[in-house]
């Protein structure tokens, strides 16, 4: 009687610790699962350059005074709605809200050494990006805004290198009148212009292999494995670029904003056999 009890005091024992250890790796999976889904600044959009409503805070957060939303253009108070609308959209991106730059004026890339065709100027979602970073439309210009209560500023900056005036390059360049001011950073590599002549191509289509054997072929998704994509078959901003996934902490070995990481040159390479 008294081996019998004791072979079932050792079951018991060995039942209790085997179900603590399914206890707490479903503990850890339940938290691990919870922190996945919580916004990260280095991952989301969500407090990045590109956040328009949280640029002051951000600025403060970094050592400086931070007067831009609410002050050099209108605080919305959402993240989304300076690019984004569920209605009425523009079809060029997807439920685009930001106000469109007028396609003429630019300057496209061109090179004797190109054999594809090269459109006179910026389409689709590279023109949703130059909305804002050719300087010629104010960030907060937007077709649809928010009924949430915001105040109109009448006063709208536009991402633009001019040294003075409704300009980001006031602050944010390194002659603007008030550059430096409040620790404002150089911003001019942001600033693109309407001169895209010395900026790689976009709006291009991607060669084929007849036309340069010297490409990777892309998958038939046109999305490479890194995260490099065409956009119906075309090389635009964002084939490069993710503006939702900044990566400010470098957690994922990348610039910020980019698709991958530039290390030993394989952004470039994702495309380029060189």
């Amino acid at each position: 009687m008294i081996t019998v009890g004791r072979e079932k005091h050792h079951i018991m024992k060995h039942l209790t610790f085997v179900e603590n250890l399914i206890f707490y790796i479903l503990l850890l999976l339940a938290l691990f699962l919870i922190l996945k889904a919580i916004p990260s600044e280095s991952g989301t959009i969500f407090r990045s350059k590109h956040d328009l409503s949280y640029l002051s805070q951000r600025a403060i957060a970094k050592g400086g005074v931070g007067a831009m939303n609410g002050v050099t253009y209108n605080d919305y108070g959402e993240v989304c709605v300076y690019c984004h609308t569920p209605h009425g959209s523009s079809d060029v991106a997807p439920l685009w809200n930001h106000a469109l730059p007028s396609a003429s004026g630019y300057s496209m890339y061109r090179s004797t050494t190109m054999d594809v065709s090269m459109s006179s100027a910026p389409d689709g979602v590279s023109l949703a990006c130059l909305s804002c970073h050719d300087g010629t439309v104010a960030v907060d210009s937007i077709t649809n805004p928010p009924n949430t209560t915001w105040v109109d500023t009448g006063v709208h900056y536009r991402m633009s290198a001019e040294t003075s005036g409704e300009s980001c390059g006031k602050c944010h360049t390194s002659q603007g009148e008030l550059s430096g001011l409040y620790g404002a950073h150089d911003a001019t590599v942001k600033y693109l212009t309407k001169n895209l002549a010395d900026d790689h191509p976009v709006s291009m289509s991607y060669p084929t292999v007849l036309q340069d054997p010297k490409f990777n072929i892309p998958p038939g998704t046109g999305i490479f494995p890194n995260g490099i994509r065409l956009f119906s078959g075309k090389v635009q901003c964002a084939s490069c670029h993710d503006p939702h996934n900044p990566d400010e902490q470098n957690l994922e070995g990348r610039d910020p904003f980019l698709r991958t990481s530039k290390r030993d040159s394989s952004l470039c390479m994702t495309c380029h056999i060189k």
